[in-house]
């Protein structure tokens, strides 16, 4: 994963952290994930360690109201001290780690990994190696929380569809929320990497043609205006679910918030059984 720029049509340029605050559900966790999370959280007899892989504020926060010091692993510590900038908390001690995630060496120390959307800033071919490193880094019975972008072509096919029902509608988040994960399906190269050019052209002939608002057009402008070089990737569910196999979690509940936008970005809850032979949990609503 690397740092990486975005560009406007006046030539400012930010990096991918600077422009996070402007970034809507589910680009960042609901209050639906993480009510469940908390859940589990609370359940925990004691205080558990608790791993975040990236700096997710949201994650954070959660630790920080449950009394838990997290760590907070993100391959760049300027990631970590912008989007704690924007953040009207302030968190005391956690520990950061600099580390790329997939070079993450430790076994069976954490009780919860909490990651949102890591296989979809991974490279392809390191999906297995990812759900392998989080694997070892539990403790037996510990949870990794992951939840990403997870490709159906049917579900992108309703792109259009999505435009025309929430561009003009009432609703609780921005545009964007309703329109991202299938807009990124819909744009993409031969191995699901966003294609953002094909992204900005697709949000500006909406424009055009008068399908959505100048605002909510200044607005997703802004937020697929980052480069080619920007690897974000909507994964293939049999790579999630081998890696996840591959790695030894023996069972996977596959969880769905009900909201429309989130039907293909499950959050999969992946226990470190010992001696367990469960199978595959079908798509749940939380």
């Amino acid at each position: 994963m690397t740092t990486t720029k975005a560009r406007d049509s006046e030539g400012a340029s930010w990096s991918y952290a600077e422009i996070w605050n402007k970034f809507p559900v589910p680009a960042r966790p609901c209050k639906k994930e993480l009510a469940l999370i908390e859940q589990k959280l609370r359940a925990f007899k004691g205080t558990p360690k608790v791993l975040i892989l990236g700096t997710t504020n949201e994650y954070r926060s959660l630790c920080k109201r449950l009394g838990i010091a997290p760590v907070v692993a993100d391959f760049i510590k300027s990631n970590y001290e912008t989007l704690t900038e924007y953040s009207e908390e302030t968190f005391v001690g956690e520990e950061f780690l600099e580390t790329d995630w997939l070079k993450i060496n430790e076994n069976s120390k954490f009780d919860f990994i909490l990651g949102h959307r890591i296989f979809n800033v991974i490279k392809k071919e390191d999906i297995g190696k990812m759900f392998g490193v989080m694997f070892r880094a539990l403790k037996p019975e510990g949870i990794f929380f992951c939840r990403g972008n997870v490709y159906n072509a049917s579900f992108r096919d309703k792109l259009e569809e999505f435009v025309g029902k929430w561009a003009f509608a009432r609703r609780e988040y921005p545009l964007f929320t309703y329109l991202e994960v299938a807009l990124y399906m819909k744009c993409c190269d031969g191995e699901n990497y966003i294609d953002y050019q094909a992204c900005r052209e697709l949000v500006k002939r909406w424009f055009n043609e008068g399908r959505i608002s100048q605002s909510d057009f200044k607005e997703m402008s802004l937020l697929v205006s980052l480069s080619d070089d920007a690897r974000f990737r909507t994964a293939e569910k049999e790579e999630v679910v081998n890696g996840c196999q591959n790695a030894g979690f023996e069972g996977a509940a596959w969880l769905t918030t009900g909201d429309e936008f989130s039907q293909q970005m499950p959050l999969i809850v992946l226990r470190k059984r010992i001696n367990c032979c469960d199978s595959e949990l079908p798509y749940e609503k939380i």
